[in-house]
């Protein structure tokens, strides 16, 4: 297959390294990543200014600008003169389940993709102090896009995430961690609760940084968090319809006066 990496780290981060060269050895790759690290960063897309784009050679782009732009600028700007099978977006370090997927811009860059009708992965992992799981989750994403049927004319968007490697995590349940299983999935729900750190500056004005006290998650069984803090490898199939079609239905019979 001939596959798109990206990330919301950065071209040099070990995740989007150790994946793109677990995939070579089977796969034809090319990477559009960021040059900087662009967490959080959601869809966003460079709209009216110039996105500065170092070709670093003929299948390497580093861009100045957001996830989205990465994937935009492989696909549409004719820098690579190919068509891509899949789009990658990882390895991220650090998980993103339930609300986080609307904000992550792993999984932004992957939607994108699928926006415009690629099927793509959204690969994040779980880790400890060190990187030694990137190797784990390549391994594994190589392996399932070895035996998964991808099928150019319905493309699917998957939010891949793979549990850390502490196989005394979970008592009876050690080989999960050492050779993690799937589960497939729905959203969750995080639990937050955003806090601000003020800084006063002399002669006025206000610096906000967002410190970000995360509460936790609701342990919903069948959900994604359920599925990782039990020692699985989470993959939840996204889309883009974002309609509550359950209000939906109930809203057509109701009458507004205005």
């Amino acid at each position: 297959m001939r596959i798109l990496i990206t990330n919301d780290d950065g071209l040099h981060f070990p995740g989007l390294t150790t994946l793109a060269n677990r995939l070579r050895e089977n796969h034809d790759v090319y990477i559009a990543a960021p040059s900087t690290e662009k967490s959080g960063t959601s869809s966003a897309l460079t709209i009216y200014d110039d996105v500065f784009t170092e070709i670093i050679d003929e299948k390497t782009i580093m861009v100045e600008g957001f996830p989205v732009d990465c994937v935009n600028i492989a696909l549409h700007a004719e820098v690579f003169k190919v068509k891509f099978d899949l789009v990658v977006s990882g390895i991220n370090k650090g998980v993103n389940m339930g609300d986080d997927i609307i904000y992550s811009g792993t999984v932004g860059a992957a939607r994108h993709a699928f926006i415009h009708s690629h099927s793509a992965l959204a690969v994040s992992c779980g880790y400890l102090t060190n990187n030694d799981n990137f190797e784990n989750v390549a391994d594994f994403t190589a392996r399932f896009i070895q035996k998964f049927n991808f099928d150019a004319q319905n493309p699917v968007l998957l939010n891949i995430n793979y549990p850390p490697v502490i196989p005394e995590k979970v008592p009876g349940k050690e080989h999960l961690f050492l050779h993690p299983e799937i589960k497939w999935t729905k959203m969750g729900r995080r639990k937050y609760r955003d806090t601000y750190k003020r800084s006063e500056l002399q002669g006025g004005g206000v610096y906000f940084n967002l410190g970000g006290s995360e509460l936790g998650f609701h342990l919903d069984p069948g959900t994604d968090f359920h599925a990782y803090e039990n020692g699985f490898i989470s993959i939840t199939p996204l889309q883009l319809d974002a309609t509550d079609h359950g209000k939906h239905t109930n809203l057509k019979s109701v009458t507004v006066e205005l």
